[in-house]
């Protein structure tokens, strides 16, 4: 069974299979996430994995435009039912790495997404990244540190390969007990 397959079976059995609305831990990370965003108005955000769209919701509060992109059928439509009044979200069905949008923006953001990727696919998207960081845009990653099941990587050896190939860039360590969040901003 293809990923995108597997998390559609999984939003066919919860439309929050997360508790991405209930959640203490969600609304501490999200809270968290919001304040590691640069200062001011964001012009543009694309958001990687953006699930149901609890987190985009918001996120479109801080930004003009928001791209949000999920592989996930399900959770799109989802996604779209909850933000069908905000006008400033595009909501987008894509695989990433490998369906990355061309267009620049002026904050990306990994929630809980790039711990799923295979090391192929994790190395193109940090090649990904870090074009975006040359270009001018910020990249924030937040990542669970639990033990998951299918995972190929844990939360922490993303984070810290991060850290190593951006190295560069990076300009907060915003590490909790539940989860690990870093942004890199460009020079």
């Amino acid at each position: 069974m293809s990923s995108a397959a597997r998390f559609d079976e999984i939003y066919a059995r919860s439309e929050d299979p997360w508790d991405y609305e209930t959640s203490a831990y969600e609304r501490e990370k999200y809270a968290a996430t919001l304040a590691a965003l640069p200062q001011g108005p964001v012009a543009s955000a694309l958001e990687l994995g953006c699930s149901i769209g609890a987190f985009t919701q918001l996120l479109a509060e801080r930004c003009e435009r928001v791209l949000a992109l999920d592989f996930s059928e399900r959770a799109l439509a989802l996604a779209r039912k909850r933000l069908s009044e905000t006008r400033n979200v595009e909501l987008r069905q894509a695989r990433f790495p490998d369906e990355a949008p061309d267009e620049r923006f002026r904050v990306v953001l990994c929630s809980e997404i790039l711990y799923y990727l295979k090391a192929p696919a994790l190395a193109q998207a940090i090649g990904w990244l870090a074009e975006q960081l040359l270009h001018g845009s910020s990249v924030l990653v937040v990542s669970w540190r639990g033990v998951g099941r299918e995972e190929p990587f844990l939360g922490d050896e993303v984070h810290d390969r991060l850290v190593c190939e951006l190295g560069l860039w990076h300009a907060f360590d915003g590490r909790q007990e539940g989860y690990r969040l870093d942004r890199f901003d460009p020079r």
